[in-house]
């Protein structure tokens, strides 16, 4: 039993127990927290909730290209947006202007008088000298901007980008004046911090003009003097030079494929004349009208001298003469493109010389240029810087145009989809609400203060938690549910259960060995429940050998417990003495606690230890049951502890040869220390417990007494208390 130590954990079905032990507390804090909700229902002033909704679109209208509000979605769809602009309609600059709006600074609900006690704190301070000067019209605002506030709340819906505007106020006409002055307060906001954003950005473009302006100028402005420094002229954007070497490269490429082309034409009527080949197969040939003539003509001569052959012979004189007339014709052709190479060759002479002249230009020209690319490099490189100032005051003075017409212009897509109305009913107090949130807060609250109260001082829930702390097995866990009360003899009525409680009557009274049946009094249900654990704790005691098995052996055993479960020791001992009497054991049963009075009790067990009386005297024998009672008797100090033990042992070795049991009331073993020498002399001892009443302290406590008398704890019996299920 020293090993054992006390067990705070608690199982899930031991909850109930301790709640429904502490469930004065919880009834008491329910109730107290229910009539305190109640009676702020009654006195709490009522209140109106107006609510006004605003359609933010994150996509702002797009006026202008150049826009300086941005009108893209986000990533997020614009969620962020819509969040942020709730907090921009509850921040001090919109707040402001729907007070401004609607005079709230002179409306009692709000900006009233200060209450008694920030008046009192403020007197105080001023006794002392430890306030600071204010303006009046400042604090008055600030207190009507904090009271606002309080009665405001800004909501959105999951997925939608409506925002409510949600106001609270005394009377439903207010509440709805101030929500809808609220969301006309965050438009006028909206739309007058982008003017005023447009305004700003305008001005400062405007504020830059001047200065690229200057710029342009003074870049422009060396670029020309450059060029007068350096004898540059220009015309259409490009240097004179520039032009003239593009243009004379321009007309030498075409000379050089003029002349390419006549040498070609040349050579190839050159060789083809010394080759022998026909002459008039060239290009020039047959774009010769000449020569088309000369061989139209030469054909017909051919086929005559043809036709003339066939006829009449080849000395004949008109064959001749065709012969004749045909030689010229060829003569004249060979003439005609004789003329036609000679004119050929001239036409590439000239193209040859046009070529060369152009050739000469051209390197005059790039010899002029190279001189003046030195002196252009640093030209165009004051070029581009002008260029680039005159692009940045375009840019500038375009987009400060812009900006100054966006200032008169609203981009913001808001607006105001339903106006708030004044309501019909009000908001607070929810009297219902309240009171059921009450009454469930009362009952977590209370159930939480009995759980705190279980855990300050834990007590035995259960029969695991019993075995824990006691070190020792539990026997038995009996019902005792008003089991104790007699039983009238007056006739059996019939009752739903009835064949239950017969069926479970007789098992019980068959573990106790009495006869089957309802025995005395016609006991019900809860008496055979009764029966049956008496029964199985007997049982469990003779297997653990704390009792003998019925009519063997001896056996002294002590019952003890704390100082609450005096009553339920008190039943369990009579309960153990009476089933080892049905099961046929001679029992004497000695209640050895303190008298509940102090009259003179009557001779007992402490006159025997004495040896003033002897067992037979003292000893009180049940009619019906056979069983030995000894009561305790008066106790004596003086003598000590080893002649109080050997007392005890005579009166063992005497009952030892009268009875099978000796079953002993110890009382609470922890204060009964007359008991001790009994106790310690004892073959087994009993702890009675209670369930959800008996602490684990008390528990540790009586181990710890029990090990210092030397008889440690042999079994525990746990007992219901009263009203549990």
């Amino acid at each position: 039993m020293s090993d054992a130590q006390v067990d705070d954990s608690v199982e899930i079905g031991d909850i109930w127990r301790i709640l429904w032990h502490r469930r004065w507390i919880i009834a008491v804090t329910a109730l107290v927290i229910l009539a305190s909700t109640l009676i702020y229902c009654v006195f709490a002033p009522p209140l109106y909730t107006a609510t006004a909704e605003i359609l933010i679109d994150p996509r702002d209208k797009q006026v202008l290209t150049n826009n300086i509000n941005p009108v893209a979605l986000p990533p997020d769809g614009g969620v962020t947006q819509v969040e942020s602009q709730s907090s921009v309609i509850g921040s001090s600059s919109v707040l402001l202007r729907a007070i401004a709006d609607t005079n709230l600074t002179e409306d009692p609900e709000f900006g009233g008088p200060p209450g008694f006690f920030t008046r009192t704190i403020d007197a105080v301070e001023r006794f002392f000298g430890l306030d600071q000067p204010v303006d009046d019209a400042a604090e008055q605002q600030d207190r009507t901007l904090r009271a606002l506030k309080r009665r405001l709340a800004i909501k959105r819906a999951d997925k939608v980008f409506v925002i409510d505007v949600i106001f609270s106020a005394k009377t439903a006409e207010r509440a709805a004046r101030v929500a809808n002055a609220i969301a006309d307060a965050y438009l006028a906001d909206q739309s007058g911090s982008r003017a005023a954003s447009a305004t700003e950005a305008s001005d400062s473009l405007a504020a830059r003009l001047d200065e690229q302006r200057k710029k342009v100028n003074e870049a422009e402005s060396a670029v020309e003097r450059y060029r007068a420094e350096n004898n540059i002229t220009a015309a259409n954007g490009m240097l004179v030079t520039e032009q003239q070497l593009t243009d004379v490269s321009n007309q030498l490429t075409g000379a050089r494929s003029r002349s390419a082309e006549l040498l070609t034409r040349v050579n190839q009527i050159e060789d083809a004349r010394r080759g022998g080949v026909n002459s008039d197969a060239t290009a020039e040939a047959l774009n010769s009208s000449v020569i088309s003539a000369l061989r139209a003509r030469e054909a017909a001569l051919v086929e005559r001298d043809a036709d003339l052959r066939t006829q009449l012979g080849g000395r004949h004189p008109a064959l001749l003469a065709v012969a004749s007339q045909l030689a010229d014709v060829r003569k004249l052709v060979a003439k005609e493109l004789d003329r036609l190479a000679r004119s050929a060759r001239a036409d590439y002479d000239r193209a040859a010389a046009y070529e060369k002249s152009l050739s000469t230009s051209l390197d005059g020209l790039k010899a002029k240029a190279e001189a003046g690319n030195k002196a252009s490099v640093r030209l165009r490189e004051l070029e581009r810087e002008a260029d680039a100032n005159r692009t940045v005051y375009n840019s500038f003075l375009v987009r400060s145009q812009e900006t100054r017409e966006q200032a008169s212009i609203d981009t913001t897509n808001a607006r105001i989809i339903t106006r708030a109305i004044a309501p019909q009913e009000k908001s607070w107090p929810p009297v219902g609400f309240l009171l059921l949130g009450a009454l469930g807060g009362g009952l977590g609250l209370g159930a939480g203060a009995a759980l705190v109260r279980e855990y300050v001082a834990p007590s035995i829930l259960s029969k695991a938690q019993m075995q824990r702390a006691a070190g020792v097995p539990v026997v038995g866990v009996w019902p005792m549910r008003n089991t104790e009360a007699a039983v009238s003899d007056r006739p059996r009525r019939r009752w739903p259960g009835a064949r239950r409680a017969v069926a479970l009557l007789s098992l019980g009274r068959r573990l106790l060995g009495r006869p089957a049946g309802l025995g005395r009094g016609g006991a019900g249900m809860a008496t055979a429940k009764l029966d049956i654990a008496v029964g199985m704790t007997m049982r469990r005691l003779a297997e653990a050998e704390v009792l003998a098995p019925a009519g063997t052996g001896f056996r002294a055993v002590v019952v003890t417990s704390g100082a609450v479960e005096a009553a339920e020791r008190a039943r369990v001992t009579r309960r153990l003495v009476h089933a080892a009497a049905m099961r046929g054991d001679r029992v004497l049963y000695i209640d050895a606690t303190e008298p509940p009075d102090r009259r003179q009790p009557a001779p007992g067990l402490y006159e025997v230890l004495r040896g003033e009386r002897n067992l037979d005297s003292v000893c009180v024998i049940e009619q019906e049951s056979g069983i030995a009672i000894i009561g305790s008797g008066q106790y004596r100090p003086g003598q000590g502890d080893d002649a109080q033990r050997s007392a005890v042992r005579r009166f063992l070795i005497e009952a030892r040869r009268r009875f099978h049991l000796v079953l002993v009331d110890g009382g609470v073993v922890s204060d009964n220390l007359r008991a001790a020498a009994l106790v310690a002399e004892a073959d087994a001892v009993i702890f009675v417990a209670r369930v959800g009443e008996t602490l684990q302290s008390d528990v540790t406590l009586a181990g710890e007494a029990l090990e210092m008398i030397g008889r440690p704890l042999s079994a525990a019996v746990l007992v219901e208390a009263p009203g549990r299920g």
